[in-house]
């Protein structure tokens, strides 16, 4: 065998290890992953329990948690955290909780406002 036929199947064969690892890291696992497609996060009355769903507690957010504070409006599904790398790659850490992340106002749900510089969806 050649060493260039060699050097693709090496390369084929890292391709593909890195694409399975990287398919592993779906929406709804904090870390790595997106909630880009969620329906929820213009839609908080989408009720189907995802993050960004309005709620009442715990019990129907699908994962995460109910959280009940001004921010949230009084019940949005989120997650907890203790920093940035806590969240899903298209969220932020802000109070202990997972925000979706914005550069203006549109890139939020109706009624939200982006906040804290222009970096997470908050409830007004």
């Amino acid at each position: 065998m050649s060493t260039t036929t060699r050097s693709l199947r090496h390369l084929f064969a890292f391709a593909l290890i890195a694409g399975v690892i990287a398919g592993a890291c779906g929406p709804g696992v904090p870390g790595p992953g997106s909630y880009a497609d969620n329906p929820c996060r213009f839609d908080p009355r989408c009720g189907t329990g995802d993050i960004g769903a309005f709620c009442d507690d715990d019990r129907e957010c699908a994962s995460g948690f109910c959280c009940d504070t001004k921010n949230c409006d009084g019940g949005m599904c989120t997650l907890r955290c203790d920093g940035d790398r806590d969240c899903p790659l298209d969220m932020l850490c802000e109070h202990g909780e997972c925000y979706f992340t914005c550069d203006q106002d549109r890139d939020c749900a109706n009624g939200m406002s982006c906040e804290h510089g222009n970096t997470v969806c908050e409830w007004d």
